[in-house]
């Protein structure tokens, strides 16, 4: 009775497995856009020799119908030269031939690291693929669960998230330094530890001031960080110094390579006629696969063998099933999108008509989801890593989500641009030699109606480009 529950339990183990692979892989492909889309698509096509593209036979009758309009080369030359020298000849007077150079994009570079490290297979392979979630200036933005799911499904075995996130300190260890890290905190402190010398009284106090005392660093607290390390004024400010000389990005300048490969391209398209808003899919030219007839009907092998056939039958039948696994998953994928996208447009209708970031009217990814009937995950997922092409340029899709501020007497509501622009009006209206403070600036967005704390006011203040209280009298007073 026992030995019959214990079989029964591992039934039910295994199924559940089955259902979240699919899960996973759909969820996976949500998260692709634009050239990893493609990728990932020419990587199963060459894997599975069952799928193919849509476009793939036109090609091939194409390259067909054109040798029929091959001929003999010999023919366009005279006698009195050969071909290879008029070919040369023609070369060198009219063709340049630029040297070619080869780049070594980020991502390479950070494998190669990986693999001098000599780490166990599995290891490795994590950290490579973790490699590859890193976006351009050297930031791993996804979260690490996300990861594990996604790798999980790719391996066919579950991935524990600790497994991950010690492929991550792997990859924090490489260069350049705070390359991985998830967060501007994490990145100067990753930079901190790599750097300057364990016996100097500055580095330690930097590196003491960024571990345990970043809050207050933030906020501008000097004299409680001065007091907790008994520093003197001359070393605080020796440290400012040293943190301020630290990149806030790991990687600051791609390379010309990794551009080129890199380009933005939309997923989807937001077209304006008659007042009205359209929305269409921009990526689904180079997703229509299918599988190929061919391979549907060669199982039907001339092998006498019974079970020989049967294993060949399996085979590709399983080669199908993944085939049309896929195809279904894009087609999901698509209709997915396209909801999101016109859930979006109809929350944000101004903007999709002016294109001015100040008409975006508050919204998170919560109210898409409310409104599709989609979880948050799949939302996020959708909206991560995505370009709307609109009349007035491309937008990321995440610069489209903003909170509200919402005010205490009333039911009006602000996003953070607007509130910005409040403040930058507050400023413009100052008297310019007894500048507002960030406190006073506060109090007057309250009676605005609009309560948000004083580092909320430091933040947009800073976001607008604008210096403190202290640098604007400077600045002042130096130019009377």
């Amino acid at each position: 009775m026992n030995n019959y529950q214990s079989q029964k339990q591992n039934q039910q183990q295994k199924q559940g497995y089955y259902m979240s692979q699919q899960h996973l892989k759909l969820m996976h492909i949500m998260h692709l856009s634009g050239y990893a889309l493609q990728e990932y698509i020419a990587n199963e096509i060459e894997l599975n020799p069952v799928l193919e593209s849509e476009n793939e036979q036109d090609a091939n009758a194409e390259d067909e119908s054109g040798k029929e309009d091959e001929f003999d080369a010999d023919i366009i030359w005279s006698d009195d030269e050969e071909p290879y020298e008029k070919a040369q000849k023609q070369t060198n007077e009219n063709h340049y031939e630029a040297p070619v150079i080869q780049y070594n994009s980020l991502q390479e570079n950070l494998k190669d690291q990986v693999h001098m490290m000599n780490l166990d297979e599995e290891l490795t392979n994590i950290a490579c693929y973790l490699v590859d979630e890193l976006d351009d200036d050297g930031y791993l933005r996804r979260p690490v669960g996300e990861v594990a799911d996604d790798y999980s499904f790719r391996e066919g075995k579950v991935m524990a998230e600790d497994k991950v996130n010690n492929a991550l300190g792997v990859i924090q260890a490489c260069e350049p330094a705070g390359i991985g890290a998830r967060t501007l905190h994490e990145c100067l402190l990753l930079q901190l530890k790599r750097r300057g010398n364990k016996m100097d009284r500055i580095h330690t106090l930097s590196l003491a001031i960024m571990r345990d005392y970043y809050n207050e660093f933030v906020q501008k607290q000097f004299p409680k960080i001065k007091s907790e390390l008994q520093m003197s004024g001359e070393e605080l400010e020796k440290c400012m110094l040293y943190i301020s000389r630290l990149s806030p990005k790991p990687v600051t300048d791609t390379n010309r390579y990794e551009l080129l490969k890199e380009q933005i391209i939309p997923d989807f398209e937001v077209s304006v006629e008659d007042n009205e808003l359209y929305v269409s899919l921009t990526s689904s030219e180079f997703i229509k696969l299918r599988v190929n007839p061919d391979y549907v009907t060669s199982s039907n092998l001339n092998i006498s063998n019974t079970s020989e056939k049967k294993q060949a039958e399996n085979y590709f039948q399983n080669l199908v099933n993944d085939a049309n696994s896929l195809i279904n998953a894009l087609k999901e994928r698509e209709t997915t999108m396209m909801k999101v996208m016109t859930a979006i447009a109809q929350m944000q209708p101004d903007f999709f008509k002016s294109g001015d970031p100040r008409e975006l009217r508050p919204m998170i990814l919560q109210d898409i989801a409310s409104k599709t009937g989609y979880d948050l995950s799949t939302v996020s997922r959708i909206t991560s890593n995505k370009h709307v092409q609109t009349p007035f340029g491309i937008f990321s899709l995440k610069n489209l989500f903003m909170r509200a501020i919402s005010s205490e007497k009333s039911d009006a509501t602000s996003t953070s641009l607007q509130v910005q622009e409040i403040i930058q009006q507050i400023v413009r209206d100052e008297d310019k030699l007894k500048p507002l403070s960030d406190s006073d600036i506060m109090l007057l967005l309250k009676e605005k109606e609009i309560t948000i704390a004083r580092r909320t006011v430091v933040k947009y203040r800073e976001l607008s480009g604008i210096p403190n209280s202290e640098m604007r009298k400077k600045q002042q007073m130096s130019s009377l």
